[in-house]
């Protein structure tokens, strides 16, 4: 493969991520994407080796995006449990925001399973923030885990699986246009497992 050339990978991805908005993985093809970049699918392959490859750096590209929104949402504030809850709202908030790209980042791109551990780990960048949030807690006393990568691990499938919910209408009624009350109860259930308390 070339060496990415940032103009037209960008536009590669960009005209992809649109297929995507309306077509599941499985059911776009290199030649399709290439109809829709202009250009011929040799083109393509000159920088991904398959269809895959760019599904990935595409849902990779969004996980970026999003930590970034984390990172920029705790940035001014000082206390470290309202950062780590800041972190939370804002990856289900994002979650609600971008509904399709939100599903195929957590279950419509297949994660590469037969990479190195340093790229399979770029997968769980908010993960990784988010870890880094509640081990702050922890060292200034305000919580407690044995394991914060697990339990953070743990909270980001729980609530993707109640925003999932609320998404295909499988939670009570009251909620399907109240996602942000039902996802609420969850992140408090966490918070209070981490932090106590029986609210």
């Amino acid at each position: 493969m070339r060496r990415a050339n940032t103009e037209i990978t960008a536009t590669i991805k960009t005209k992809t991520l649109e297929l995507l908005m309306t077509k599941n993985p499985d059911a776009i093809a290199m030649r399709d994407i290439a109809a829709n970049c202009r250009i011929t699918a040799a083109n393509i392959y000159h920088y991904y080796k398959d269809k895959d490859s760019l599904f990935q750096e595409i849902s990779l590209d969004c996980l970026r995006e999003l930590n970034e929104r984390i990172l920029k949402a705790v940035h001014a504030l000082h206390a470290d449990k309202k950062k780590l809850r800041a972190a939370i709202d804002m990856f289900r908030d994002w979650c609600f925001e971008n509904p399709r790209r939100a599903q195929l980042v957590m279950q419509g791109i297949r994660t590469v399973s037969d990479a190195d551990d340093e790229f399979i780990e770029s997968y769980f960048v908010c993960n990784k923030t988010g870890a880094e949030l509640l081990r702050a807690c922890i060292q200034n006393g305000n919580a407690r885990s044995a394991n914060p990568q697990l339990d953070v691990d743990i909270l980001v499938s729980g609530l993707w699986g109640c925003v999932e919910s609320v998404f295909l209408k499988k939670c009570d009624k009251k909620y399907w246009d109240n996602g942000i009350a039902y996802t609420n109860r969850f992140i408090s259930l966490w918070m209070n497992a981490i932090f106590g308390g029986t609210k």
